[in-house]
């Protein structure tokens, strides 16, 4: 497992960020917002209790390679701003609820993480945070239950599953992996929204969804449309 944390700076993307991340080797506190020393710009969309920690699978950091030959080089872990990387777990293997023990700390899987514009302009590749959502390429994000001391030495075991709904399954529904259309079905945003760990953001805005039978905008999110 590598660990990386941030703090919030200026950069000459147009907004305050931590995406920019050091690896750490040594122990680090893990509370319920997070691990010490890094940071959130944004808490609004990033961070807090249901977003306390970013992990991305190692392993797609190829494939962006071979889909942006030239710019190849840029592709290694942190790019995308996560805390943690590793090539054992990926979309296609980690579940909605997953349970881990990590070190001292034990954490469950609450969301996948919801591309942004903000890591279009990090890399410079047009509609990369389209790609991310479209491949389900995306990294999930951790609550942390119980607090404790944890490190990149440290061990970093599965422990539960408690729904069996892989991140790439809820992406497929809600975003349409690789088609660019999610399901239409109301009957699918229910069953999700009732997904054991899901966290409360997802869960509303799926009941959203089976109350007035659409699916909100992405434009924002993934395009800053209307955001300077």
């Amino acid at each position: 497992m590598r660990v990386f944390i941030g703090k919030v700076r200026e950069t000459d993307m147009g907004f305050s960020s931590a995406i920019f991340k050091s690896e750490v080797f040594g122990e680090l506190w893990l509370g319920e917002n997070g691990l010490e020393g890094d940071e959130q710009a944004s808490t609004k969309v990033h961070g807090g209790p249901e977003r306390a920690l970013l992990q991305y699978s190692s392993l797609h950091y190829d494939w962006f390679k071979r889909r942006y030959p030239e710019k190849e080089t840029m592709f290694s872990p942190a790019l995308f701003g996560e805390n943690l990387s590793d090539a054992r777990w990926h979309e296609k293997n980690v579940c909605i609820g997953d349970i881990f023990r990590w070190g001292d700390a034990v954490i469950q899987v609450s969301q996948p993480r919801s591309p942004c514009y903000k890591l279009t302009r990090r890399t410079e590749c047009d509609a990369m945070a389209l790609v991310m959502q479209q491949q389900a390429r995306c990294g999930w994000l951790y609550r942390v239950l119980q607090t404790g001391t944890v490190g990149a030495s440290m061990p970093f075991r599965f422990q539960e599953r408690v729904s069996g709904v892989t991140i790439h399954e809820i992406m497929s529904v809600m975003f349409g992996t690789e088609t660019g259309k999610p399901s239409m079905n109301p009957d699918d945003w229910q069953a999700l929204s009732e997904t054991k760990g899901l966290s409360p953001r997802w869960q509303n805005t799926l009941r959203k969804r089976v109350e007035s039978g659409q699916i909100e905008s992405w434009d924002a999110r993934l395009l800053g449309t209307g955001i300077s």
